[in-house]
């Protein structure tokens, strides 16, 4: 049975999935998964640059299948240009053999589970970077793909093992102790995933962006921790 571990946002620096601080992924093959919950980060500059190609070459080497999400800080243009290839029941750009970039709207089948992923978040501090530099615009998703989310979820009756997302429900934020955004900088991507959270039904729900580490029931927010995603009944 595959083994599928989740972790935050790596924002270029995978050094997390080391041997030192992931011992866990000397014993992991290529049938084995690690997601990253967005800003991924890699494919940064709108050239390829030495940083990108030591990185990527790094996590190819890895013994395991790399998965992400995207998050608000990418550069969205050059990861809607990937190849694309059908793999787990949806679409995913492929950047390399065994790194794949999961795409907003989809119901994955991975390691015989179901993930329903959706990236993509407003950057708080967008105002003070360059358009097509240090953020594009595609960071915020557009309706077509949050009504192709919500076919796909409609599809799988509402029902899905586990949902994967960078940003967190607009129900969350207060729990976690963020305050109201001021309407200039209301990200729609929040009221969307609160209306997931209302009508889905799901096993656990992982996401990134917050740069916490915290449970909050079924939910739970990632930055630098690696989890396991395990059945309840295995915890």
């Amino acid at each position: 049975m595959s083994r599928i571990f989740i972790t935050g946002d790596i924002h270029g620096d995978p050094m997390r999935f080391s041997s030192k601080k992931f011992p866990e992924g000397k014993e992991l093959t290529e049938d084995d998964f690690c997601i990253i919950a967005g800003d991924f980060g890699l494919i940064w500059r709108n050239e390829r640059d030495k940083s990108e190609k030591y990185y990527l070459k790094w996590l190819q080497e890895k013994s395991w299948t790399t998965l992400f999400i995207d998050g608000n800080h990418e550069n969205h243009e050059r990861l809607n240009l990937l190849p694309k290839e059908e793999m787990f029941g949806g679409t995913v750009g492929v950047v390399r053999p065994g790194i794949y970039h999961l795409k907003r709207g989809e119901v994955y089948t991975i390691g015989g589970k179901t993930f329903f992923c959706f990236g993509g978040a407003l950057s708080w501090d967008r105002y003070h970077r360059e358009i097509g530099l240090t953020y594009w615009e595609e960071e915020v998703p557009n309706y077509a793909e949050m009504d192709y989310g919500l076919e796909n979820l409609e599809k799988h009756q509402y029902k899905v093992d586990y949902i994967v997302t960078h940003t967190m429900p607009n129900s969350l934020v207060p729990i976690l102790g963020f305050s109201k955004a001021p309407k200039d900088k209301e990200d729609p991507t929040i009221k969307y995933l609160d209306h997931i959270a209302h009508c889905a039904t799901f096993e656990r729900w992982y996401f990134g962006h917050m740069h916490v580490d915290k449970e909050l029931g079924k939910f739970r927010a990632l930055y630098f921790d690696i989890d396991e995603i395990k059945e309840q009944s295995d915890t």
